[in-house]
């Protein structure tokens, strides 16, 4: 077994073609296929079902792919150590950040990181958390940024920071009469949230024990928001409330800020993690951006 054939059978994996891997690959269809065959009589086993289309694994075959990626994956640290050794950090990383934590985040360390590492070419994507996954997944990014725990079988997670949820209130609400607030004083009836399918909402809902009911919306509109800060100008310019993570409220005004109510106890919260899949490579680089993006964040947030 050879490198070159654990790289053929990886790209028929994620091609699902013969034809599409060779391409990826840079090589002919003949001499791909020749590689797998070979591999596949040295082993005893067949890889791939050729009888469907698009092509995919057998069952032992996707024991195969499965070890391969691992095999594959350790050996291209050979050459990031030797690069890293001669040059330092040098290269390109790209990743995703979700839409609730982007335009909070991404402004306090891209400066800093493009300052410090100015060899590595750095890219940055807004993706819900299921095309972060489905991204990661496919290789098309290398980390994201999610606000989700995930499967360690086959993600590897690194924690940033921890995030308090502040209410956000419209200035006639009533629990703007109290200088903090109870998980017990939210009310479905009331609160704005994200469409489904962002985790912000799914985080909020189980964290404040509401029950999801989409007959029971807000003045019994049935309005899909998909960011915050359309969210927080429907909350501030009608009426209701809702709950914002705390580096979305660092740049309100004065008179915004005082729209927002901290909680008395048990304050709801959420976990920002850096995530990769399994057997990533660029461990040098993501650690760089872990280090980084910690000493970017404010103190309150920094612990």
């Amino acid at each position: 077994m050879t490198l070159t054939q654990i790289e053929y059978i990886l790209a028929v994996a994620k091609e699902q073609s013969f034809r599409g891997a060779a391409k990826s690959r840079c090589v002919t269809q003949p001499t791909l296929s020749m590689q797998i065959q070979k591999l596949e009589n040295e082993l005893g086993v067949v890889i791939f079902d050729r009888s469907q289309s698009p092509i995919i694994p057998t069952k032992v075959g996707v024991l195969i792919i499965q070890q391969a990626k691992v095999v594959y994956g350790e050996s291209m640290r050979i050459p990031e150590i030797i690069q890293t050794q001669k040059l330092g950090l040098v290269g390109d990383l790209s990743v995703g950040v979700i839409p609730t934590v982007s335009p909070y985040l991404v402004p306090l360390f891209l400066k800093p990181f493009n300052q410090r590492y100015p060899q590595i070419e750095i890219s940055i994507s807004e993706l819900t958390t299921s095309h972060c996954l489905k991204q990661l997944e496919q290789e098309e990014i290398d980390g994201a940024i999610l606000a989700t725990k995930e499967d360690p079988k086959r993600f590897v997670q690194k924690k940033l920071y921890d995030e308090e949820f502040l209410l956000f209130a419209n200035k006639d609400n009533a629990l703007l009469k109290k200088k903090a607030i109870s998980i017990s004083d939210i009310n479905l009836k009331d609160i704005w949230l994200l469409e489904e399918g962002h985790c912000l909402s799914s985080e909020i809902i189980k964290t404040c024990h509401l029950r999801r009911d989409v007959s029971q919306l807000p003045g019994h509109l049935n309005f899909k928001i998909g960011n915050l800060e359309s969210i927080r100008l429907l909350v501030q310019e009608n009426f209701g409330y809702t709950l914002l993570p705390y580096l979305s409220t660092r740049k309100l005004s004065q008179q915004e800020k005082k729209l927002l109510r901290p909680f008395k106890e048990a304050q709801p919260k959420r976990t920002i993690y850096l995530t990769m899949r399994k057997g990533f490579l660029k461990e040098g680089i993501v650690e760089a951006l872990k280090t980084t993006i910690f000493e970017a964040l404010p103190p309150e947030v920094r612990v």
